[in-house]
């Protein structure tokens, strides 16, 4: 294609296995009559869209059980990737990485910035749990929290990914007969601005740097070879007071 590298940095992987994770420690508290009657229950979260018969495959393959879905649990998915303007740097600026002793550096181009869109569902029964668990994560987000990813291991680069909210929606399934089971689905739509990665080569340590040193006073320039030889001569240029 565009080139002979194989390359493949994960970036999009980590970046939603880190926002999947913000939300996989989330509970949620039933009252009873008494405290003794209390119960938490943790809320699972997965990778896959809303679709129901995702989550019956994943928890009974062989439909042994007449358990429908278990609720509420929470789903997340990549809806959109989309690339930033407003982001954009300098496209021939390097990032270079070296290691001490070697006489040869690691570098890539700068990043390019994508914007990854992810949608949260929250799948419920009751209003009372869905509003538990909007309450545990809304407060977070002002309107963005910002995690930091490995993006580029080989060359030591971390990245900070501001995840923002951009709103909640909410549908509520009360239609239908009595034999329609209800969900009520919270909707949550994020932005992670991420960033992608080209592929790291290889480039050559600077070991020599060559300085030309001007004296004004006595009019003089002093220059090195690249085998450390000097020379010296006149100034040529002509300054003039202003």
């Amino acid at each position: 294609m565009l080139n002979n590298n194989i390359f493949y940095h994960g970036i999009t992987r980590k970046v939603i296995v880190a926002f999947g994770s913000l939300f996989s420690n989330i509970r949620v508290q039933r009252k009873g009559p008494t405290t003794a009657d209390n119960q938490t229950i943790n809320v699972p979260i997965a990778y896959a869209p809303k679709e129901k018969w995702i989550v019956r495959l994943d928890q009974d393959p062989n439909l042994n059980y007449n358990t429908y879905v278990t609720l509420p649990r929470m789903s997340f998915e990549i809806t959109g990737i989309n690339y930033d303007a407003s982001r954009k740097t300098n496209r021939m600026s390097y990032i270079t990485c070296g290691t001490p002793g070697a006489d040869t550096v690691k570098k890539m181009y700068a990043p390019v910035p994508y914007n990854i869109d992810v949608s949260l569902y929250i799948l419920s029964k009751t209003q009372e749990d869905a509003l538990q668990i909007v309450e545990q994560i809304v407060p977070y987000f002002t309107p963005e929290y910002t995690l930091s990813i490995r993006a580029v291991p080989q060359s030591n680069v971390i990245n900070d990914i501001p995840i923002i909210l951009q709103g909640v929606s909410i549908q509520d399934d009360y239609d239908g007969d009595f034999e329609t089971r209800r969900f009520i689905t919270y909707t949550l739509t994020f932005t992670l601005k991420a960033n992608m990665y080209g592929p790291v080569i290889d480039g050559k340590m600077i070991t020599t740097t060559l300085v030309d040193v001007a004296d004004l006073d006595e009019n003089v320039i002093t220059s090195y070879d690249a085998d450390g030889n000097k020379t010296t001569g006149n100034i040529t240029e002509q300054w003039t007071d202003v």
